[in-house]
């Protein structure tokens, strides 16, 4: 068949798919592959066919053959290694565009997939030289440009971001839809991370209104508004866009995880349990009811679980599907099996997640060293204001946080980010008070008390004595391995030390270590609140806590499973319950799991005793 002819035909079989005649369109790259199986174009385009109807494995076949019989041209190596990023096979991808940068290392689209790969790796920084080197070649694409002011978003370069999107807006892309919607987009997770929460909100609002079958659009805005602890108005929202786009699946994993955290547990339930109808592989909703759920109504969609092959499922689901088994089975007593489906799942993720404990480390004895000079806010009376709850993530923070959250003058700011970004915005830390004040002021209502339960503000302690020198420290301690289980059970997919038993506990014994150094340095500010001793006897020790702080005593501080304020931390489903002693001691159920974290935490005296 002469190439004019086979084109012609190949046309027409895009024009069947593009109309949904797939089958027809099929058919026709069928007929043409039996005599012209050599041609680049027919092949390409017979690719593109499989992947678009998510017939990955013919796909990739098809990729492979092209790069054999092609091997000087790139496409193909960047579409199989698309593919490979999809199925979460990031080391596969890795390899192939490695193979490709080899033949050519200035192919403008190879080095932008390069730096999708990272980001989607969330490896920002090898993204942002990707893209650079993408951009350098192709100075005006602005295609390029908004990859690299999402990687920014990402790192938290966010001025940096608004200048490329402001400067796209400004110029190129006002006769462009898809550029102009996901300029608008960007922007306004700019400025939600920003938290510039009205300027993002008209921003989403506007897209909505001019676009309303944007999908993104009523996502992010439910993202803002998890953003301001308004959960209703999220549900809201993600409702309308239901509505809208009823098998848009983001809508409801986002509204699943709304419910849970304001504690409405059966709502979160029945949408986990309505994702699985539609997708019986999404492991990630499994995971989210292994928690909440015990499957007793569900035995079919249990058995699924527990028989998965866990070594046929890519990365991520594996991973989802791992933790899910090993919490079903931790509820059910099999704490052997339990710990070996854990393992699959934490060993799983340090294959793609690098961990932080150095950098955590480093950060640390930072601070640890400095010396400060006394300084003018180190006699601001307002600072008194303050509570920050630190320790070590599932200590029983978040428990505390109930409790003291049941006082109506007290607002809890959650997990925030404040005092680190306020530290970083200052050179001399003269200000930071008056930065963490005004961050404060301008997310959350006036308040007479807040709580900062960002738990890695303990690294801080010395800016906090001096620059809030009335503010007060909760230490939150728990038995240390039954602490280090807890995080390894976890799933923290923003703490990536959690993954390593080995890494969880020498940052425990780190920790440890500084938090015993600053109260000698500032042990008037701290208060040591151990978690067992509340569960155990909370009639004594929450008066201590209340007393501890000068508040007037309520015997509401003694059902903190009555409060109804939203949780965003894994422990969101857990606080509803009454105060419960199950997870005491329940390290010994995975001794012989944790026997790399006692050979740890051996290492300091104080430790060892609590372990004996």
């Amino acid at each position: 068949m002469k190439k004019i002819d086979l084109l012609k035909k190949i046309e027409e079989a895009k024009i069947k798919q593009k109309s949904g005649n797939t089958l027809e369109a099929n058919q026709i790259f069928q007929a043409l592959l039996k005599s012209n199986n050599d041609s680049f174009d027919l092949l390409y385009a017979y690719g593109l066919f499989c992947r678009d109807l998510k017939n990955f494995n013919l796909a990739k076949k098809v990729f492979l053959i092209l790069i054999n019989k092609f091997p000087l041209l790139i496409n193909p190596y960047i579409l199989l290694a698309e593919i490979l990023k999809i199925e979460n096979k990031f080391k596969d991808a890795e390899k192939i565009l490695l193979k490709a940068i080899k033949i050519d290392p200035n192919h403008g689209d190879l080095l932008y997939n390069f730096a999708l790969l990272y980001f989607a790796l969330r490896n920002f920084d090898y993204a942002l030289v990707y893209i650079d080197k993408a951009i350098k070649l192709s100075i005006n694409n602005d295609t390029y440009k908004l990859l690299k002011s999402e990687i920014y978003i990402n790192k938290s370069n966010i001025d940096e971001a608004l200048y490329i999107l402001e400067d796209l807006n400004n110029n190129r892309i006002k006769k462009d839809k898809n550029k102009e919607i996901r300029i608008n987009i960007l922007l306004a997770n700019a400025k939600i991370k920003k938290r510039e929460f009205e300027e993002a909100e008209k921003i989403l609002l506007k897209l909505i209104k001019k676009y309303q079958g944007l999908e993104l659009a009523y996502l992010n805005l439910s993202i803002l508004y998890k953003e301001k602890n308004q959960l209703s108005k999220g549900i809201q929202i993600l409702k309308k866009g239901i509505n809208v786009s009823p098998d848009f699946m983001p809508f409801y994993k986002n509204l699943a995880t709304f419910y849970r955290n304001s504690g409405q547990l059966k709502l979160a339930i029945e949408t986990n349990l309505f994702i699985i109808s539609r997708n019986k592989f999404d492991f990630n909703s499994f995971y989210e009811l292994s928690g909440i759920y015990d499957f007793k109504n569900h035995k079919n969609e249990l058995n699924f679980l527990l028989n998965t092959k866990l070594e046929k499922l890519n990365p991520n689901s594996k991973i989802y599907a791992a933790f899910a088994i090993s919490n079903l089975l931790h509820k059910e007593g099999k704490f052997k099996e339990s710990a070996k489906y854990l393992k699959i799942a934490n060993d799983e993720s340090t294959k793609y997640k690098k961990s932080d404990l150095s950098l955590k480390k480093k950060h640390t004895e930072f601070y640890r060293s400095l010396k400060i000079k006394n300084s003018k806010n180190k006699y601001l009376e307002n600072s008194s204001n303050y509570i920050f709850i630190v320790g070590m993530p599932r200590s029983g923070s978040t428990l505390l946080e109930n409790i003291l959250s049941l006082n109506p003058e007290v607002t809890d700011l959650g997990e925030v980010n404040f005092l680190e970004e306020s530290i970083k915005e200052t050179e001399d830390f003269e200000d930071v008070y008056d930065l963490y004040q005004k961050k404060v002021i301008n997310q959350f209502q006036s308040s007479i008390i807040y709580t900062d339960k960002n738990l890695f503000n303990y690294i801080y302690c010395p800016i906090i004595s001096y620059f809030f020198p009335n503010a007060k420290i909760i230490n939150c301690i728990r038995n240390p391995l039954d602490n280090i289980l807890s995080i390894y059970r976890a799933n923290f997919l923003k703490q990536s030390f959690s993954f390593s038993l080995t890494d969880i506990s020498s940052l425990y014994v780190h920790y440890f270590e500084t938090m015993e150094e600053y109260k000698i340095k500032y042990g008037e500010n701290i208060y040591d609140y151990h978690y067992e001793d509340l569960i155990e006897n909370p009639h004594n020790i929450i008066p201590g806590i209340i007393n501890w702080l000068d508040w007037d005593w309520d015997e509401k501080y003694l059902s903190p499973h009555q409060n109804k304020r939203n949780v965003h931390t894994a422990s969101s489903a857990q606080i509803r319950k009454k105060f419960y002693s199950s997870s005491i001691g329940i390290w010994k159920e995975y001794k012989e799991l944790l026997e790399p974290a006692i050979e740890i935490i051996k290492t300091n005296k104080i430790l060892r005793d609590k372990i004996s």
